[in-house]
Parts: structure tokens; sequence; C-alpha cells
């Protein structure tokens, strides 16, 4: 039964490479959420302070942040197998020192080590899914990335959790030490089509025009779509949920939980709309649903109207992280995918350091309360939205 319901998902199953591709990004989404879940205490066993356990969590993703463009522009230039297999290396080491580290300084390194192997290793894969994939199908890869992403993301706290429970704060970097030596090894033995991922920039001079106008259209929209879900999902509706409604821990992690399978659910008709209206009306759409999402949060008076702002988050950001990655896929020049890639990356990861402060700020100095962090989201997705959709309509 599920053999059939997955065929009817995806009736043109991916080839052998990107089927492998897809695993090992599942399986580094599964460590990375593992060591996630105990960098705070596994940091405070080695005798850090709050400031410093929140330097370390920052620094892995400033790695990540600061690597993706270069990472990018390295897959053109040594191809993306060398460079998947380069990260998947260097997050074997970080991990394998960081599970014996002794003192902070210690900890400290190996983090910013598996940061920037995490920028190096999911840049080029992005473009590498870009490369293996055909126009036609590239929605469908989009997808199955994303929904290997979600799922290793979604298991890996809940993994690590369990691993440091019973073998000590170490084990989860052990397993995700792991999983990247069978990234190395899977790449050692994988047939790579030769045409993928070692190729010269030929982007012409009365391109870059084109090229800079799309950069900012679909940057500036793949980092509000992020900001405003970290914002006002992750850090916002947890607050007025507890603040103004009185709801437990439990009830907030089922309305979250809820947005998540959203998520994952609106993945396999993606395809679907995309077909129907293309991929600019689909970002759109999901962007002006963003928007309903966030006003609901804003203005809504009903505990049920929670429950359906978090619905609404997940699904649109189902619809848009995937449709915005096969969108820069097609329109990158050739040459070029790779950097494309680390923008997108980069957009996201800048979006998990900003969402929340300005988030924080805005709410704390508008005078509005909450509603002032979420007023923000409203103002940037709409200013997003509408700089997309001009850059968009040009060639």
């Amino acid at each position: 039964m599920s053999a059939a319901f997955l065929a009817r998902l995806f009736p043109n199953p991916p080839s052998k490479p990107l089927a492998t591709l897809f695993l090992l990004v599942f399986a580094k989404a599964v460590g990375n959420g593992m060591v996630w879940a105990v960098i705070a205490l596994y940091g405070q066993s080695l005798g850090a302070s709050a400031a410093m356990i929140g330097m370390m969590i920052s620094v892995y993703g400033g790695a990540r942040l600061i690597v993706n463009v270069p990472a990018g522009y390295a897959s053109e230039k040594f191809g993306r197998k060398a460079m998947m297999s380069f990260g998947c290396g260097v997050m074997a080491a970080g991990s394998l020192f960081a599970a014996f580290a002794t003192n902070v300084p210690w900890f400290f390194f190996c983090l910013m080590a598996m940061g920037c192997a995490s920028a190096v290793f999911m840049t080029s894969a992005l473009a590498a899914i870009a490369d293996l994939g055909t126009p036609g199908r590239r929605m469908q890869d989009a997808s199955l990335y994303q929904a290997a992403n979600m799922i290793g993301a979604s298991m890996g706290p809940a993994l690590g959790g369990i691993a440091a429970g019973l073998w000590g704060y170490g084990s989860p970097y052990l397993v995700n030490a792991g999983f990247a030596l069978f990234g190395m090894a899977a790449f050692a033995l994988m047939p790579w089509p030769e045409a993928t991922g070692k190729r010269a920039a030929k982007t012409q001079k009365g391109e870059l025009k084109a090229v800079a106008r799309q950069s900012i259209g679909l940057g500036l929209m793949y980092f509000s779509i992020f900001y405003v879900r970290v914002a006002s999902n992750w850090v916002l509706l947890p607050l007025i949920a507890t603040t103004q409604f009185g709801m437990d821990l439990t009830t907030i992690g089922l309305i979250l939980t809820c947005g998540a399978v959203a998520n994952l659910s609106v993945i396999s008709i993606t395809g679907t709309m995309v077909r129907l209206v293309g991929r600019v009306w689909v970002i759109i759409i999901a962007s002006c649903l963003t928007i309903a999402g966030c006003s609901l949060l804003a203005f809504g008076h009903h505990p049920s109207l929670l429950w359906l702002s978090s619905i609404l988050f997940g699904a649109t950001s189902g619809l848009a992280a995937p449709t915005l990655i096969a969108y820069v896929a097609d329109v990158a020049p050739e040459g070029q995918r790779g950097p494309a890639m680390g923008l997108l990356r980069t957009m996201q990861d800048l979006s998990l350091i900003l969402g929340p402060m300005f988030t924080g700020v805005l709410s704390d100095n508008l005078g509005l309360g909450y509603q002032g962090g979420l007023f923000g989201c409203l103002v940037l997705l709409s200013i997003a939205t509408i700089v997309f959709r001009i850059s968009a309509s040009r060639p």
C-alpha cells in the first residue's frame, strides 16, 4: 500500500545519484538536529557560562552564513561531488573531536568547523540536485529535498536527547560523525555524471543586470518567508498563546506540530499547483497566505486562530521553499548555480539570526506589544512580495 501511495505521489522516481543524495540530506538533517539538541547542556557540562553557550550556538549558524556563497563558488570550480565529500570529511572530523572535548575553547572551535562543513555540504547538495534533475522534474526534486530535510530535522532533537541520556553528551556527535563518514563512503562508491558540477562560469556582461535583479527579488523573498516563520511561528505564537490565552506547553507543542505536519502535507501538491499557475504565482500565493496567517495571529481574539495560523505558516513554507529552490535552478546562469544556492542558504541562515532579534526589539519598543513584532513581519513580507513580483516580471 505504501509503495503504491509513493508511486502516485512521485510517478517519476529520482535517479540513483539523486536518491542517494536525498538519503544523505536526511542523514545530515538528523545529525544536525541531534547535536543542536545538546549544545547548551554539553557546553554547560564543560563549564561554559550562559553568554558563552549563546556564542556557541551563534558560531554554528554564523559559520554557515559566511561560508555558504564561497562554498557555492567552490562547487563550480572543484565539482559538486568533491565539495560534498569534503564537507562530510570536515563534519566527521569536527564531530569526532567535539565528542571528546574536554574544555570550552576545544568545543567552540569544533562547532565552528561543523558549521563550515554544513554550509559546504548543503550548498553543494542543492546545486547538485538542480544539476542532476531536468527542468520538468525540478519541483519534485526540490520537494523531496524539502521533505528529507524537514523529516530529518524533526527527528534529530528527539534522537539526540535519547542518545545523550543513555550514553552522555558526546554520543550525538559520534552518531553525527558516523553519518558523515557514511556520506564520504557513499560519494566514493556513487557513479556521478561527468557533466555535473564542474562548470566554467559563462555569465555574459549583458546578463549581469538581470542576474542582480533576480538575485535581489529571490533573495529578499526567501529571507522574508523564513524570517516571518521564525518570528511569528517560533517566537511570538508561543508567547501569545501563554500570555493571552493561558495555554500550557503541551498545547503549544501540539499547535507547532500541526504546522510541521501541514508543511509536509502540502509538499506532495506543490508540483501540481506549479503546473496549474506557474512558479511565480505559487510563490506569491504562499506569501499572501503567510501574510494572512500573520494577520490572524496579530488581530485574532480566539484560541482557534492560533491553530489556523500555525497551519498556514507550515503550509506556506512547504509551498514556497521548494518552489523558490526550483525557480532559482531555472533562472541561474550556467556556471552560477552553486553561488545562487549559496545565496538562498545565506538568506535562510540570516533570517534565523535576525528574525528573533528584530522581533524582540520591535515588540519591546513600538508600544504595541507582540503585535509590534508581527507588524514588522507584515511590512517586510509585503515589500518582499512586491519586489519579487517586479523582478520576476522581466526576463
